[in-house]
């Protein structure tokens, strides 16, 4: 069952990956020239195409555009993951082992499968976030599976792994916050540092970012129309990333005093969350070049699963 969780772990660390790619890429970034097409997801309803040999002419230019690998790959990744899962399952049955963490792996695979019904809905804050939070959540999950120890945690680790509990937590939170901002479209409304075009707390319009039921509007060119909610949004995110750096430095910290063993995972995860902090102010300074965001996103995984390997001890 090991080996298995770990190569689900790295499935899914692979379409978490893609998975960002996609929903940046058809929010328009790295469109040329920036920004232009940013927050371009499609024409409205009525514009779709209206007939066969246009629809065709589409995909063909899909087609031919740069990446355009990623989508059969994704769904080539998903098929094999959810085989993976069932897998799974029933070695967890038939062992007697994992069998609550493994049935709710299960559960988030098939929510997902259905979410991926509605993916193309960008325009819909409620299936990205969906998405995002149910990816995150199932990369969490295999992580633990993979590094869990069988044998009860001792008296010398248990302030590690409350802090570092703790840290898991804020960087979840803060994952989701992330996901808010690109939901609203939210990742280009505060283009300066380290003030917001001259503020430096979101106003009461924030909760409008909160609010998942709604569909963000779509203007007559397809582009996405929104008000003061993408830099209230977007503040909060910056906000709460010192309050999640911090919170894993401390983790970071004390497993680099708790012994040789956990002493190299320290070290990485300290290093990666200033990585993080970096690539997240290098995606505001670089105009939000797609790689640089989809690091932003590939390193928020790392980290979870850095503090995850913390707290098996």
């Amino acid at each position: 069952m090991r080996y298995t969780a770990v190569v689900g772990l790295i499935l899914v660390m692979a379409l978490v990956s893609l998975s960002s790619y996609l929903r940046l890429d058809q929010s328009g970034i790295g469109c040329t020239p920036w920004p232009d097409c940013y927050g371009n997801i499609g024409q409205q309803e009525q514009e779709q195409e209206s007939s066969v040999e246009r629809a065709y002419e589409r995909l063909l230019a899909e087609a031919r555009q740069p990446m355009s690998w990623t989508r059969p790959m994704h769904r080539l990744i998903a098929s094999i993951l959810g085989l993976l899962v069932l897998g799974l399952a029933g070695l967890s049955l038939a062992r007697r082992r994992h069998r609550a963490l493994i049935f709710v792996l299960l559960g988030l695979t098939v929510y997902l499968a259905w979410l991926g019904i509605y993916s193309e809905g960008l325009h819909n804050p409620a299936v990205v976030m969906g998405n995002l939070g149910g990816g995150f959540a199932m990369l969490g999950l295999f992580g633990w599976l993979v590094f869990q120890q069988n044998e009860p945690a001792s008296k010398r680790f248990r302030d590690l792994r409350l802090w570092t509990s703790v840290a898991i937590c804020v960087l979840f939170l803060q994952i989701l916050l992330g996901g808010l901002t690109s939901a609203n479209f939210a990742a280009s409304a505060c283009l300066t540092l380290p003030q917001c075009h001259g503020e430096w707390w979101p106003g009461a319009e924030l909760w409008q970012a909160f609010d998942l039921s709604r569909s963000l509007q779509i203007n007559d060119q397809g582009f996405v129309t929104g008000g003061a909610e993408r830099a209230a949004i977007h503040m909060l995110h910056r906000i709460f990333a010192l309050i999640a750096v911090v919170a894993v430095l401390v983790a970071g910290v004390k497993a680099m005093r708790a012994g040789r063993a956990l002493r190299p995972v320290g070290v990485a995860v300290c290093i990666v969350v200033f990585a993080e902090l970096l690539i997240g102010m290098a995606a505001i300074q670089s105009n939000l070049a797609i790689a640089v965001a989809v690091s932003h996103n590939w390193l928020a995984g790392l980290l979870l699963l850095g503090l995850l390997r913390i707290r098996a001890g």
